[in-house]
């Protein structure tokens, strides 16, 4: 039985003056998606992600959201409220449903993110660090769909294997862009190319990544 579609695009284009990244592409994302999107860079891949968090809109084509969905798109660079602390990062990424419960609501990621200070502030955190906790904000949001942009960025191995733990056993879909190669075999199940040598401009591959390169 097909999975539950949360969210599609019919022939969606994308042009930047004369310079067309993509046109025509026609995916499908559902329930239990574990994607990774790549190609060369300037193919467009971090455009379609916006477009499909409707952070940006696309020249053509149609973008269709199942209207219970709840997407939550995290970029490459991190951005945090000014003066923020690790615990008042995660508050602000609370949803208003668990506000009164405060920290207590989430004490099980806290424990996954192995922060020593919950007071420490952003500001002084590694690259390494505050992208833990921009991934662990995207989480608290409760995504049905979670689009993850380069998220492997400023990540240490230590840090790269916690993420792809935490990919593994996620309850939500996601759709990430990376260059990973080792992160795409361990944490995804379907790749998409973007490229203009595909006659469509895109190739889908259900499978590894090693099975893509095979193909």
């Amino acid at each position: 039985m097909p999975s539950e579609l949360l969210i599609s695009c019919q022939s969606i284009g994308k042009s930047y003056g004369a310079q067309t990244l993509f046109r025509d592409i026609t995916l499908s994302f559902h329930a239990g998606e574990r994607l990774g999107l790549i190609g060369p860079n300037g193919s467009g891949k971090s455009t379609l992600l916006k477009i499909l968090a409707e952070v940006e809109t696309p020249d053509a084509g149609q973008l269709a959201r199942a209207g219970s969905t709840h997407l939550v798109y995290l970029p490459q660079e991190d951005v945090f409220p000014a003066g923020a602390t690790v615990e008042t990062a995660l508050l602000e990424a609370l949803p208003a449903s668990h506000k009164d419960e405060g920290l207590n609501s989430i004490r099980d990621l806290i424990r996954e993110m192995a922060f020593a200070d919950l007071a420490q502030a952003v500001d002084t955190l590694s690259g390494g660090w505050r992208k833990r906790l921009a991934v662990m904000c995207a989480l608290v949001r409760q995504p049905d769909l979670l689009l993850m942009d380069e998220p492997t960025n400023h990540l240490d191995l230590e840090g790269i294997l916690w993420l792809e733990d935490l990919l593994k056993q996620a309850r939500f879909a996601f759709v990430l862009v990376s260059h990973d190669r080792y992160f795409l075999e361990n944490a995804t199940n379907r790749i998409v190319e973007l490229n203009r040598r595909y006659p469509d401009g895109y190739l889908r591959v259900e499978g590894s990544y090693s099975e893509f390169l095979q193909r």
